[in-house]
């Protein structure tokens, strides 16, 4: 499986920036609007064994998913988890460390490229790339 990483230091406190990344509907606002992220379904807040179930446009085609919260260690980390969706698999580590300007977000996520022959048009390299130009303007907007 590949693992793509991505950092920014905010200055906020590492509980805010926890708050905030806790409520799905945040995640739409930072969320390239490209993207068209809808929540069919998602708590308010998440918490251990959330689950939201989302829409996103993705390489021109409208998928769905479900990711559940597997781990809750607030407000330091929280996980969530592909549990249907397009890809072989995914998994969303949020991790909140405290610097000494604020607190420095990462997301690492653990993926795998869909199989069959979606597999061969949409590979790790595309995922990558994608996820890149996403978190570049999701930090950009954090910053605001």
């Amino acid at each position: 499986m590949a693992v793509f990483e991505a950092s920014v230091e905010l200055a906020c406190s590492p509980e805010t920036a926890f708050e905030f990344l806790a409520q799905p509907e945040n995640i739409r606002l930072i969320t390239p609007s490209s993207v068209m992220l809808v929540f069919d379904a998602a708590p308010k807040r998440l918490s251990l064994g959330a689950r939201m179930k989302f829409r996103v446009q993705a390489y021109g085609v409208v998928r769905s998913a479900v990711h559940e919260v597997t781990v809750w260690d607030e407000p330091r980390k929280f996980v969530e988890r592909q549990i249907e969706g397009p890809t072989g698999a995914w998994e969303h580590e949020h991790l909140f460390e405290p610097t000494a300007h604020g607190v420095r977000v990462t997301d690492r996520i653990t993926f795998s490229p869909p199989g069959g022959m979606l597999g061969l048009l949409i590979n790790e390299r595309k995922m990558r790339e994608t996820l890149e130009a996403g978190f570049e303007h999701r930090h950009l907007e954090l910053e605001k």
